[in-house]
């Protein structure tokens, strides 16, 4: 079938409103332009932006030619309750608000006349989500057109689990004959045919020698499956896919033979001053920028991927564990997806999951859940077995795993559990919850910083180790969630366990880091987490009592605990990070705000500090601040305008000096040996010159009628273009022509302001504004502008 782009045309309203409905273009996140309050119901799991429940309706002429003929809808994810209409009939529901779906359309079409599509996205119960879930379609929308004879829109599935072959299964509706060829760019290199039985066809298909996929040699290839009948092609379906192989046991985990250790990120879903929104190009430049970080996988935590960030991670080579669900039988937020959802829907959206990646390279690892308590419960065991036994059903080449929370099931264990216990909720008789006090997420997280280290020790403890080892026997690789302190006796406790660290502390990569490296069983580390996201607002966030929101009586937006923020910014522990995984020897400079010197920051165990990667403190001379170099030496040196504040031993790749006055001028950090020889350095300026406005895009062309995003980085830099961090001010950002100004935002975390108006005040002297290409080829002018500063213009083509 050929798949269409349905993202265009669409009309948009709240549910009762639909008099006033708006054109829009998906994806489209409905959440992102409401309103927000401190008095949100979702409250800071959501950023405090309340939930809704909206409408969007399509409007097409359906040819008569459409009558010999098949038509599906796909739908990436829409959040959540997602019912689809069309000409006023209900022909699907969708619960769960991560899973892409398909509607075959036939049925009710008029062909010849116009015909409606009606979405209802319903996220009006809230709290729902212990993250920023976003609202409405957020992701493609496809239609797929074909003959009645055709290979289902999802029916195309291949594997190569020997490197030698592809392995092709096509699910079909009619035909006869399926004829399989694979493809390097344009040429075939083999091909094979096969008969379809049963609404199947399958073939292995010998491809000589083909170059192999990995993080680091991202070779992709194509499948290509004509359907035949009677001698005729009567449809045909592309797919990519990469010839690798994966194994692990207790030597490690393997692609390809080559034993891999995961240099692991936590991602939630969003986009950052997109929402939930998933683009292209912003999964593109997600992926990118995790790369330059060193990361080489990603957790998409704690929901299904979007199939826009699999295509990047194909492509730029990035493996993924991809995770179904936040919840099983037990509530976290009063309206999740626990209990009722989950027993009636967790085989199909699982399923849908599974299949989605099955093609994809990326993918090593799927992931059945994420902090399940019950799964200290006989019956939420049983379930850890039948989701881990559909799962590798569906797809016996990817490893099956899920973060385990070693500490909450103990808890839940003893009858103390955080989610679900009679002190937090009332159960029926069946065992399923009421909503009556089903506690919010908020008390979990502030439960976790004020244990602190106690995680771990608990974790530690036999009674953890009770609780979970009959659940992790059904999986392939036990995820520990801050559980690094049972690595090393869970070697002997269970010698046939691999482990991975799925969800980990950024500020204790060192020390896991050096427990991956030895021990054999433990394949990687993913901490939480690498990209900073909205809701769960502030649990990393460092606070001053000068930290007020600026604008308007708004709380925090966003979590403040990535290692890169939410603009794409990557923070100094990055290079910490680098230098601990021994991709690089630099140095890194990391200075605690001068804005802040002489206030006390109230840190979280998520993230321990608030440095920037600056030198351009305008206003804070003679003050002082603690700054931290990052280097790998047995020593390191700090000196500011050549005053030596003398030599430290590393700590953990760490030297802290901690009262560094601000003078202008330039900062230089040193590594040295053993022996007291330089090993490298890196220097910081200061900005030179008046303040003026620095606009750059990160390309200079979009394709019309197409996602095509334009990032353009607006910063408050002196002549030399070094970037000035207090001199923060509102920019205006005009768009002119044939695109349009998609958002605009900064990583501030306490903002009193939006990302959809073309006003935003920087922050450290950073904002960044994204643009789309329109429906026709034209010329796009961005102008930038600010409040005594002479206005920057650049142009964009759209073609």
């Amino acid at each position: 079938m050929k798949k269409k782009d349905f993202n265009r045309g669409w009309l948009f309203g709240a549910v009762g409103k639909e008099q006033s409905m708006q054109p829009v273009t998906l994806p489209h996140d409905a959440m992102l332009y409401e309103k927000r309050s401190k008095d949100a119901a979702t409250a800071g799991a959501c950023g405090y932006f309340p939930g809704g429940a909206y409408v969007y309706v399509k409007r097409i002429l359906v040819p008569e030619t459409w009558r010999t003929q098949s038509a599906v809808l796909e739908f990436e994810a829409v959040y959540q309750n997602a019912q689809v209409f069309v000409n006023d009939a209900l022909v699907a529901e969708q619960r769960y608000g991560y899973t892409n779906f398909f509607v075959v359309l036939d049925p009710q079409l008029k062909y010849g006349e116009e015909n409606e599509i009606k979405v209802i996205a319903d996220n009006s119960s809230v709290p729902n989500s212990r993250w920023y879930s976003g609202s409405g379609i957020y992701r493609n929308v496809n239609l797929f057109l074909g003959d009645k004879s055709h290979i289902r829109p999802d029916g195309l599935l291949v594997s190569t689990s020997g490197n030698d072959a592809a392995h092709v299964k096509v699910s079909v509706t009619g035909g006869d004959t399926v004829r399989v060829s694979i493809l390097d760019g344009e040429k075939v290199v083999a091909q094979a045919e096969s008969a379809v039985k049963e609404g199947t066809a399958s073939a292995d298909i010998p491809v000589s020698q083909p170059r192999l996929w990995d993080a680091e040699h991202p070779e992709l290839y194509r499948c290509r499956a004509e359907l035949l009948k009677n001698g005729e092609m009567v449809d045909e379906a592309d797919a990519w896919f990469g010839f690798r192989t994966l194994s692990w046991s207790t030597r490690g985990f393997f692609v390809n033979g080559k034993k891999t250790l995961f240099r692991g990120a936590c991602v939630h879903h969003d986009n950052g001053i997109l929402g939930a929104c998933s683009f292209e190009d912003a999964e593109f430049r997600r992926v990118r920028l995790l790369k330059e970080a060193g990361f080489n996988a990603i957790r998409s935590a704690h929901n299904p991927a979007s199939k826009a960030l699999l295509d990047a991670c194909d492509r730029l080579g990035l493996y993924v564990m991809d995770e179904f669900c936040d919840n099983w039988l037990v509530h976290k937020n009063p309206y999740d997806y626990a209990d009722q959802d989950f027993r009636a829907w967790w085989q199909r959206d699982l399923t849908a999951m599974v299949i989605k990646n099955y093609n994809h390279p990326s993918v090593v690892m799927n992931s059945i859940g994420n902090e399940i308590s019950e799964l200290a419960m006989p019956e939420g065991q049983e379930y850890c077995k039948k989701l881990a036994v559909l799962a590798r059903k569906l797809d016996p080449d990817k490893a099956v795993t899920m973060g385990v929370n070693l500490m909450l099931c103990s808890m839940s264990a003893k009858g103390g559990g955080i989610y679900g216990n009679k002190k937090n909720g009332k159960e029926n008789k069946n065992g399923s919850q009421t909503m009556d006090n089903v506690p919010t997420s908020a008390f979990f997280n502030m439960l976790m910083n004020l244990a602190g280290g106690m995680i771990e020790k608990m974790a530690a403890k036999p009674a953890a180790d009770d609780a979970t080892k009959v659940s992790f026997s059904y999986l392939d690789i036990g995820g520990y969630n801050y559980a690094a302190s049972r690595y090393e006796k869970d070697g002997t406790l269970h010698p046939d366990r691999v482990i991975v660290g799925s969800e980990t502390l950024p500020k204790n990569l060192y020390h896991n880091w050096q427990l991956v490296k030895k021990l054999p069983y433990v394949i990687g580390d993913f901490m939480w987490t690498g990209w900073d996201y909205l809701g769960e607002a502030g649990i990393g966030t460092v606070r001053y009592k000068s930290f007020k929101n600026p604008g308007q009586d708004a709380p925090i937006i966003s979590a403040g605990c990535g290692v890169i923020d939410i603009c794409g910014k990557l923070r100094p522990e990055v290079q910490w990070n680098r230098l601990i995984w021994g991709l690089d020897h630099t140095p890194g400079i990391g200075v605690e705000p001068f804005t802040h010197a002489g206030e006390t920051g109230s840190v979280s165990m998520w993230r321990d500090t608030d440095a920037v990667e600056s030198w351009s403190w305008a206003g804070c001379e003679g003050k002082k601040t603690k700054v931290t170099v990052y280097s790998d030496g047995e020593t390191a040196e700090l000196i500011v305008n050549g005053h030596s504040y003398g030599r430290k031993k590393t700590k953990e790749y760490k030297a802290v000096f901690k009262r560094v006055v601000y003078e202008p001028g330039t900062i230089t950090a040193i590594s040295y040996d053993g022996e007291g020889k330089e090993q490298s350095r890196t220097s910081m300026k200061t900005a030179a010159g008046a303040t003026e406005l620095r606009v750059v895009a990160d390309r200079s062309t979009l394709q019309a009628k197409t996602q095509d995003l334009a990032y353009i980085s607006i910063d408050l830099t002196g002549a030399d273009g070094t970037t000035k961090s207090s001199e923060d001010t509102a920019v205006t950002v005009e768009v002119d022509g044939a695109g349009k100004l998609l958002a605009l935002g900064s990583a501030r975390p306490n903002m009193g302001e939006n990302f959809f108006s073309d006003t935003h005040t920087t922050y450290y002297g950073k904002a960044l504004a994204v643009v789309r290409g329109g429906d026709a080829p034209g010329k796009v002018t961005v102008t930038v502008k600010a409040k005594g500063l002479r206005a920057k213009t650049l142009e964009l083509e759209v073609i």
